[in-house]
């Protein structure tokens, strides 16, 4: 955790900082327990917490160097720490704390003399590049949620519902002693043409398509994978979508790698959809960043600014959806790497 505060340092200029969110301080301290904020003064570092997981708290960081600090009101504990330090920024991100905490942590901060600094994404450039620990917790998820897909897969059948189908899903991540890391999607017949479609008890039919979503949390780490089948006999339109969702995916699965800009996936994704035709059929982007958070930087839209790195995690996840008919979509999770990428989906296409 100091490593990472240390390098916050480097890029900020301010006294201080306070993690409030669970995600936050999950990825910087490793706690899958919430509750607490983190308060790194320099080269201190005081955890607040409630008196209730006081002993939880000193379990898990022990005592050294990090230093316990219990309150009712952690934006009063926390101007209570920084009172003496002679300090007169304090910086936290707005993506992640909540508008009650931030004007109470500002109001007691004021009474101090000091400012409440607000950025966003502070932690996303560290999130950005997994470590190899990181790495195999996506693994590992990702082939559960392979395999709970395949299964998926070989019990499809007419009859059976959306609302079947997506809490078998839950049953099988209970299986595998996971959670889910999204709310699972199944649309069948014409609600696949809604991206983000809630299963619902529509049944499903002959020679119809299912659409399927889905992605669990190991240790922490999510998974994302989408397939789209189709039972009985293919329809000659359905597999003409197919066939060019499969092309535009395996655009960007087979030229990615570190260096490359985030919008080059997009536009390689898009291109080949557009050359039939459909570009104002592809409505989202071609897949974003995976890690502690489903979603998470970076976006690969047509305006992302930045390159891949080694080691980023990222989804592809082309589209084309027909309104009222039909939509068709396909995504792998993957670590880009110098040469190329590395699916981490396995699941039968």
């Amino acid at each position: 955790m100091k490593e990472k505060i240390k390098r916050l340092y480097s890029k900020y200029k301010t006294d201080a900082f306070i993690f409030t969110n669970k995600t936050e301080t999950f990825y910087l301290s490793g706690a899958q327990f919430d509750g607490f904020w983190i308060l790194p003064v320099k080269d201190e570092i005081f955890i607040i917490c409630p008196k209730m997981i006081e002993n939880q708290v000193k379990e898990y960081f022990g005592t050294k160097d990090i230093h316990t600090y219990t309150g009712v009101s952690f934006a009063k504990s926390a101007a209570e720490i920084l009172q003496n330090k002679k300090n007169e920024n304090v910086t936290v991100d707005a993506n992640y704390i909540n508008a009650g905490d931030f004007f109470t942590l500002s109001d007691n901060l004021k009474s101090i003399n000091m400012n409440l600094l607000r950025e966003n994404g502070i932690l996303n450039d560290l999130r950005m590049v997994k470590t190899a620990e990181e790495i195999e917790n996506l693994k590992e998820s990702c082939k559960i949620v392979s395999k709970v897909c395949d299964i998926i897969k070989s019990e499809l059948k007419p009859g059976i519902s959306e609302l079947d189908i997506h809490y078998r899903i839950m049953e099988l991540f209970a299986i595998n002693k996971v959670k889910e890391s999204f709310t699972p999607i199944v649309a069948s017949g014409n609600n696949s043409a809604n991206p983000h479609h809630a299963s619902s008890n529509r049944k499903i039919g002959e020679n119809d398509i299912v659409m399927i979503d889905l992605g669990c949390a190991y240790k922490g780490y999510c998974s994302d994978l989408t397939r789209t089948y189709f039972l009985g006999k293919i329809n000659p339109k359905f597999a003409q979508i197919r066939d060019i969702v499969r092309k535009s995916h395996e655009a960007v699965i087979s030229n990615i790698k570190a260096g490359l800009a985030f919008s080059w996936a997009d536009k390689t994704a898009r291109d080949i959809i557009s050359s039939y035709g459909y570009q104002d059929k592809f409505i989202h982007t071609t897949g974003h960043g995976v890690g502690i958070e489903i979603h998470e930087m970076p976006s690969l839209s047509s305006n992302a600014e930045g390159v891949f790195l080694q080691n980023t995690a990222i989804t592809v996840e082309p589209g084309i959806y027909l309104e009222g008919e039909f939509g068709v979509r396909i995504e792998d999770t993957i670590i880009v790497n110098e040469n190329g990428c590395e699916v981490l989906t396995s699941a039968a296409y």
